[in-house]
């Protein structure tokens, strides 16, 4: 198991790294146009002014983290809201990436399930 953990850990590290990087402009990318309100979506996110640059940080110290084996636990669950809004995103507005999408879900939701230990003192019903 820990050698398949391994592999899922530096696979999302990779995957998440890169996104952030692309998110910065690395390579060049520049994500497809999608229907109206999937784009008025995107549009709304990117105008905010704020949130781009923190899902990108985000992203690329998760992925660091994953990677190096650093605070694997935080950045599953710092990553888990973002994996469900892509995820509701691909579903609801913009089909276009949905297998990746649920993917990099499954991969997360997969990563919280091992951290799992990690969280037990959290979900105590008292202190």
């Amino acid at each position: 198991m820990t050698r398949t953990l391994n592999i899922v850990r530096i696979s999302c590290g990779i995957l998440v790294f890169v996104v952030g990087l692309m998110n910065l402009g690395i390579f060049g990318f520049e994500p497809p146009v999608a229907e109206p309100d999937a784009r008025q979506f995107q549009l709304a996110m990117h105008d905010a002014g704020y949130f781009m640059p923190i899902m990108t940080a985000v992203f690329l110290i998760a992925g660091a983290s994953f990677v190096f084996n650093l605070y694997a636990a935080l950045f599953s669950v710092a990553l888990f809201p973002v994996s469900t809004n892509i995820l509701l995103y691909h579903t609801i507005l913009h089909a276009g990436a949905l297998s990746a999408a649920i993917v990099f879900f499954a991969i997360n939701c997969f990563m919280l399930w091992y951290c799992r230990a990690a969280y037990a003192p959290l979900l105590r019903p008292s202190l």
